[in-house]
């Protein structure tokens, strides 16, 4: 049995994740799927538009086997901390031969060498990152112009680690090489505008962060919000058909809630009042001294999500890093919650992969759940999920397996 490990959020599931899974199908030979799927909330910052079980039926019906969730401190941390989590998840399943992933270069020697210096962090490389810092860079920048100062006999892209895929792809190896695991890596190079900001009606693939953008300013045009539930009308639906599987674009326009990050202003706005110490921020994931200072003073200029992130952004940091460290504050995500999974937890699989899920069973070295039980980590979860349906009537505990034919 060859099994096939990805990665990913399917925020929503499109026609390049599609794509994505029958390559990857086709270049490792693989007889299965398994997919780690971040929850609720993404690794950018954000809530999931639709639920993780949406999102999973979506993934089933489009390609995988296998969906199993990423807890959320992994799925909404840096792409490390994201990276680290997934394939710790993947390596103790016991199941996993090759994970495979999408970048903007499809050159996997040149990820696995740059995965190299990012561990190594040669005397050269550390000099540059510190000059690049010093100069007012983001971290993000001053670890490119390093790498590629130590790469440039490689003829490294430019713009390189600017490039999303790219990142979370060095980290992936990076984890592994860690490890020391025996998963192989392979990569899938992306095709099409996966990360432009319009959406194509000639078949091309648009973002997901694209179809996001559409869905949700079409969802305050139409009527469907959070606060009703109306179906899109078909002139709005139509543009979508090029760019998502049919069950996708039920799932997406059948009026079900969709879900931004305004609909978390106000718990937000209420989490941010209550602080008393310029420095009280600083206990959550991501938040820099600096940044948890920055935050106190400017809380009172809050006037929605979307606006305050604008205006906490400096060059020093990204709209991104704000984001995460935003949401590990709205969350109650603590620097001391980034532990290793302590549960593979099933979220739905296909029917016919059946002989997987039985001998993932047999061989994790975690233990398989396909419904929590109460406990630390179930808990902190449920927690999560209740956030992420704040005003709806919701029970993780109550939530059924995804299985599809």
């Amino acid at each position: 049995m060859r099994v096939t490990g990805i990665i990913a959020e399917y925020n929503p599931f499109h026609n390049g994740h599609a794509y994505h899974l029958r390559e990857a199908r086709r270049l490792t030979k693989a007889h299965y799927l398994l997919v780690v799927m971040g929850g609720n909330f993404m690794q950018r910052g954000e809530p999931a538009i639709v639920d993780k079980f949406a999102r999973t039926e979506m993934a089933l019906r489009g390609g995988a086997d296998l969906v199993a969730e990423l807890p959320t401190p992994f799925a909404t941390g840096s792409a490390e901390y994201f990276a680290e989590g997934a394939v710790e998840l993947l390596d103790q399943s016991g199941v996993v031969d090759t994970l495979c992933f999408g970048s903007e270069s499809g050159d996997l020697g040149l990820v696995q060498r740059a995965a190299e210096v990012l561990i190594e962090e040669p005397e050269a490389y550390r000099a540059v990152l510190k000059a690049e810092l010093k100069a007012g860079n983001s971290f993000p920048t001053a670890r490119e112009h390093a790498l590629a100062s130590i790469l440039a006999a490689e003829d490294l892209p430019e713009g390189f680690l600017s490039s999303p895929n790219n990142i979370l792809a060095v980290e992936y190896v990076k984890a592994l090489l860690k490890r020391g695991s025996r998963i192989k890596p392979c990569t899938v190079r992306r095709i099409g505008n996966y990360h432009g900001e319009g959406l194509f009606p000639d078949g091309g693939f648009a973002s997901a962060s694209a179809i996001r953008r559409f869905l949700l300013e079409g969802a305050f045009r139409e009527g469907s919000f959070k606060e009703e539930s109306v179906p899109f009308r078909e002139p709005f639906v139509s543009p979508l058909s090029s760019q998502l599987p049919e069950t996708s674009l039920r799932l997406l326009t059948d009026g079900r809630r969709l879900v931004s990050l305004e609909d978390f202003s106000l718990p937000l706005h209420y989490r941010l009042l209550a602080a008393s110490d310029p420095l009280e921020f600083t206990a959550f994931l991501d938040v820099s001294p600096d940044l948890s200072r920055r935050i106190f003073r400017l809380r009172h200029e809050f006037s929605g999500y979307e606006a305050f992130l604008d205006r906490l952004k400096t060059r020093q940091y990204t709209r991104t890093r704000i984001a995460r460290a935003l949401l590990h504050i709205l969350l109650g995500i603590r620097n001391t919650d980034i532990a290793l999974p302590s549960q593979f937890r099933i979220l739905g699989f296909r029917r016919e992969a059946a002989p997987l899920l039985r001998r993932l069973k047999e061989e994790s070295r975690l233990p398989v759940v396909s419904r929590p039980s109460r406990g630390a980590s179930s808990d902190q979860e449920a927690f999560f999920s209740s956030v992420y349906h704040l005003g709806e009537a919701y029970h993780e505990y109550r939530e059924k397996l995804v299985i599809v034919p």
